[in-house]
């Protein structure tokens, strides 16, 4: 996925980055329990955060479990629950679909791995679209729109991003009231809108030296597969606007037990995601907290 969605730990409580941790392998187990070992490489921390986001009165409770990655220590995982069920759910879903895209996008040999694994997370995808049919059907619309700009090359950075954002918006309508609804939707519309505009700044002179389309360089005069400081300026002010107003719709969202660690990655991490991207040190900074997490 994009990875774009994490806490900054040097902030974190102990307590906090333990069961940030826990939620995190506790979607993996989710993940491989409801659809095969092959769906914990679906696992990433934008759907960690949605976890979280969703739990609403869920008091955690974890338990140590045997991880693939360190099969000589157990770790401590969430237990199963409903939202941890529902991001599971949704990231095989979405994962699924991004490597359709990557199948059709990358050239060979990249296209022929994308898709191999398409075929193995084929059954995966139909059980997940059975279970969350409106997610699905949102996904397959708003990625079929965003396709067909894309193949047009439309230079508005706004409507392509519009396609992206409106696809978290649609997780928002599982709540329970309208109000709730309503709040979740906005801040995961605009959620979804600061991650797509990230992704095409991180990928910016890779997609101009491809050739692969992206709304940066329509919207924008790159040079150098950069963009000038004026760009920049315009480009960040868009995304704090999307940052105001997901801060906006968090503050009239009720406290959970997870309220400590999203509030970091709602007023840190973003924020701290965002400075590496324009810096050009997020790939370097995602690669070390990789392996940090691996140790």
């Amino acid at each position: 996925m994009y990875g774009y969605v994490r806490p900054v730990k040097g902030e974190l409580k102990v307590s906090e980055f333990e069961r940030f941790q826990g939620v995190y392998c506790g979607l993996c187990h989710e993940l491989a329990r409801r659809y095969g070992f092959c769906s914990r490489f679906l696992v990433n921390y934008d759907f960690t955060f949605l976890a979280m986001l969703l739990a609403g009165d869920e008091q955690p409770c974890t338990c140590p479990r045997r991880c693939p990655a360190h099969p000589f220590r157990q770790t401590v995982c969430l237990e199963r629950s409903e939202s941890l069920q529902t991001a599971a759910d949704m990231t095989v879903i979405l994962g699924w679909w991004k490597l359709a895209d990557g199948a059709e996008d990358k050239s060979f040999p990249t296209s022929f791995a994308y898709k191999l694994a398409c075929a193995a997370l084929k059954g995966a995808y139909k059980k997940a679209a059975a279970r969350q049919p409106d997610f699905a059907a949102a996904v397959e619309q708003q990625l079929a729109a965003l396709r067909k700009l894309e193949k047009e090359r439309c230079a508005s950075l706004d409507e392509a991003a519009d396609k992206f954002a409106c696809i978290l918006r649609t997780i928002g309508q599982g709540r329970r009231t309208e109000e709730e609804k309503r709040v979740t939707g906005q801040l995961l519309y605009h959620l979804g809108r600061i991650i797509y505009i990230l992704d095409a700044a991180d990928d910016l002179a890779e997609d101009i030296k491809s050739g692969a389309y992206n709304p940066l360089y329509g919207r924008f005069t790159p040079v150098d597969g950069k963009l000038s400081s004026e760009d920049e300026r315009t480009l960040r002010t868009s995304l704090q606007l999307s940052h105001n107003a997901l801060v906006s719709a968090y503050v009239l969202m009720e406290e959970n037990a997870y309220s400590g660690i999203l509030s970091n990655i709602v007023y840190l991490g973003l924020p701290a995601a965002t400075q590496a991207v324009f810096a050009g040190t997020w790939n370097a900074s995602a690669k070390l907290h990789r392996e940090r997490r691996s140790v």
